[in-house]
């Protein structure tokens, strides 16, 4: 039975936390060489979202693959079947179940798509109106003209021969299509007023629901991994609010209360009942008291070598000088538990 009680919000972001599949990059993966193009897409995402292009938001990923989605006729009965294969992340369903029975507010913010958003959602007992993601409004195959179809496999063909470490030129092969081709296809009419929930915008979706619950930063968590993730986890941790980066990398560990690594979303329950209990100063406490709160130990040269239980490792962030060592933590925990989709931003 839900409680009643409604003196917090915890705000979990999808894709790593709770579900260890990207389902944007496993959907592109039913395409040709899908995978390849997507890792593409998602480095020219980083590039724009560390250039601080105006306008553009981290995790618009899921827009740029909208024109190589359609071209290939992927509508959202594929985005379900992909999302009906996704594993839960090992704690996940404990972990909200534990949350929502103590009567915290319990929500998703992702970039997912509806379908894959509401789907693991439905899985942890969360209704889709605790769910903020973004919209896929293609239920059936469009009808594009073989002249646009042409010029999205033109521009696959082109994509796949530039490496993915190569930004200048991924970036110039990019920008001439969304900023220039793009504009005047047909296509463009149905895509163009898609938002990604990404960047600010889960920013805005969390104080939406803060709104919703009358609730302050100083009563919410939110939880992320990601580079989609880190103005949210700025926000909360800047406003007094307990933010955990969880088996995240480069773009999100600087911007977390803490830090956690390790193989079940369970280890996040503690941090937030002192948080809860006592607020930050009994987040640090739990950490600092912690046999597993350092997280690295630097070894020489490029190596880390773990220095205790690699299974769950805390990390008080507000207080670490040296993050090198924190990320490389994560990024380990992050490739065990996510695979080849935690390589991505």
């Amino acid at each position: 039975m839900r409680s009643t009680n409604t003196s917090g919000l915890i705000a979990f972001d999808l894709e790593g936390p709770l579900s260890p599949q990207d389902n944007a990059y496993e959907v592109m993966g039913l395409t040709e060489r899908g995978y390849e193009v997507f890792e593409r897409l998602s480095r020219y995402d980083d590039i724009l979202t560390i250039e601080g292009r105006p306008g553009y938001e981290p995790g618009d990923t899921l827009y740029l693959i909208l024109p190589f989605l359609i071209a290939e006729g992927i509508h959202e009965d594929h985005i379900r079947s992909v999302s009906q294969k996704a594993h839960l992340t090992p704690g996940a369903k404990e972990t909200v179940d534990t949350f929502i029975s103590e009567g915290y507010r319990v929500v998703i913010i992702s970039t997912s798509y509806e379908p894959h958003a509401y789907y693991i959602g439905e899985r942890l007992g969360i209704p889709s109106e605790f769910i903020a993601c973004t919209p896929f409004p293609f239920k059936k195959d469009l009808n594009l003209s073989e002249d646009e179809r042409r010029k999205i496999t033109g521009l696959k063909k082109r994509l796949l021969e530039v490496s993915p470490e190569e930004d200048e030129i991924l970036k110039k092969v990019l920008d001439e299509f969304y900023l220039r081709e793009l504009p005047s296809m047909s296509l463009y009419r149905y895509i163009s007023g898609i938002k990604v929930m990404g960047g600010r915008r889960k920013v805005d979706a969390l104080r939406s629901f803060m709104a919703k619950f009358n609730l302050p930063e100083a009563s919410t968590v939110c939880i992320g991994d990601s580079i989609t993730d880190f103005r949210m986890l700025d926000y909360i941790n800047r406003s007094g609010g307990l933010a955990i980066v969880f088996n995240g990398n480069e773009h999100s560990v600087p911007y977390a209360t803490i830090g956690i690594a390790g193989e079940t979303l369970l280890g996040v329950v503690e941090p937030v009942r002192a948080f809860f209990k006592k607020g930050i100063a009994g987040v640090k406490e739990f950490v600092l008291s912690s046999p597993r709160h350092q997280l690295l130990g630097y070894t020489g040269g490029n190596e880390y070598s773990p220095l205790c239980d690699p299974q769950m490792i805390y990390t008080f962030l507000q207080d670490c000088e040296d993050l090198e060592p924190v990320i490389a933590g994560h990024k380990l925990m992050r490739r065990r538990i996510r695979g080849r989709a935690g390589e991505l931003g």
